[in-house]
């Protein structure tokens, strides 16, 4: 019986060709598996690249934001030393009893000239002599770092900036990098000229020329650069257009009251009766009946007709709007 299992086993001819065929089939199963493996892995590793990448080309920009300011900053220091190294050679160049003389006979500062009367602006004259002659930022473009470069580059006044041609002015913004060199001082000097003056009235006008923007003021006209240094500066009070609480003794709450009776303007207001306006307080209540409305028409009229010099020096009377 065993001998014919090992006959029969050897008739199996085709036993000799399945057996590779499996031990070929595993094989590449194995390979198969293995390889996958490897994809995966090398996946994983493509991610991880992407994400330096990404890491390092954000770190790039910030050194190339940096490199400009720092840049910036060396021109700036350069032109000190540029400017420190010409005075040095001018004080020993010059002669011990010539520099002596120079600085004997050396004029004292002109102090600004007294301000015109305002009248468009509806600002008094008073207010303007807050501003200072070395405040170059009243001229519209000039901010901090640009009154900056100016003053490291001898001009320290309206009067020395209304003397600079806007090819001098270039020739400064130039020495200071590409983002400088775009920047346009072409009206500077005619502002400056007419600050050193105490044309200030013109300057507001000429500066709302060259400010294109539109505000929620009366007119619809945007502040010039000079009413807003002094609105910063609190010389002067703004108020959005029939802001009731710009009248003296109106609060929030008291503004929304007469709001809700039909009171939103200034001129509606100017034109409603004390009377009126008592009525709206006491049916709100005991907490309200205490305002004193006597003033109210007379402060929003000025308000109305935009006498916000008037306004403010009639309201410094007042106490809590009485």
């Amino acid at each position: 019986m065993v001998l014919n299992f090992f006959t029969n086993f050897c008739e199996m001819w085709w036993l000799a060709w399945l057996l590779p065929f499996l031990l070929g089939l595993l094989l590449g199963w194995l390979l198969w598996a293995r390889y996958k493996g490897m994809v995966r892995d090398l996946e994983d590793e493509v991610a991880r690249l992407k994400a330096r990448i990404k890491e390092l080309e954000d770190a790039l920009a910030k050194c190339k934001s940096g490199r400009a300011d720092l840049e910036g900053q060396i021109a700036t220091l350069k032109g000190r030393m540029r400017e420190m190294e010409a005075n040095a050679k001018a004080a020993t160049s010059a002669p011990a009893a010539s520099v002596a003389s120079s600085i004997a006979t050396t004029p004292k500062p002109t102090p600004p000239p007294a301000p015109k009367a305002s009248t468009s602006s509806g600002v008094s004259a008073d207010k303007f002599a807050a501003l200072k002659s070395d405040n170059l930022q009243v001229v519209e473009g000039i901010g901090p770092k640009m009154e900056s470069v100016l003053k490291d580059n001898g001009v320290h006044s309206w009067s020395a900036l209304a003397a600079k041609s806007p090819d001098d002015l270039k020739g400064i913004l130039g020495k200071y990098g590409d983002k400088y060199r775009i920047i346009d001082p072409t009206t500077w000097a005619s502002q400056a000229k007419l600050a050193a003056s105490g044309d200030w009235d013109d300057l507001i006008t000429m500066q709302k020329s060259l400010d294109g923007g539109r505000s929620d003021r009366p007119g619809g006209s945007t502040d010039s650069k000079v009413e807003k240094i002094m609105i910063k500066l609190g010389i002067l009070k703004r108020w959005k257009e029939n802001d009731l609480k710009a009248v003296e003794g109106i609060g929030p709450k008291i503004a929304q009251l007469l709001n809700n009776d039909g009171i939103t303007t200034w001129r509606a207001l100017s034109q409603t009766s004390v009377e009126r306006i008592q009525g709206i307080l006491n049916a709100a209540g005991k907490r309200y009946q205490l305002a004193d409305p006597t003033t109210w028409p007379k402060q929003a009229g000025m308000a109305a007709d935009g006498k916000w010099d008037e306004l403010q020096a009639y309201q410094d009377q007042l106490n809590g709007g009485k």
